[in-house]
């Protein structure tokens, strides 16, 4: 969504600013983020189920963010509040 020239996006940071006018270091740093949570699904998970949660959580990344983010539902302090929830239920549960 950060490299995209068709959604508008006003209230971008700096950081965000400059990943979208340098569009190598905004892939990156998504592969390089994307590298780490698979290999941290790997490391808990095993191999085969590692790879199989990572491509779900990859999947459902992109509907999330394709159903919620062109709305304007939840700016960048829903999203981190949704996270810090999700990061808590995850918690209490396991």
């Amino acid at each position: 969504m950060n490299t995209s020239t068709r959604i508008s996006w006003p209230d971008k940071n700096s950081a965000m600013v400059f990943m979208a006018a340098n569009k190598w270091y905004s892939r990156v740093a998504a592969g390089v983020l994307f590298l780490i949570a698979t290999m941290l699904c790997i490391t808990l998970l095993g191999v085969g189920s590692g790879l199989f949660a990572a491509i779900v959580i990859l999947m459902m990344v992109g509907s999330v963010s394709v159903l919620f983010f062109p709305f304007g539902y939840f700016g960048s302090a829903g999203v981190a509040i949704l996270y810090l929830c999700a990061v808590t239920l995850e918690l209490v549960i396991h």
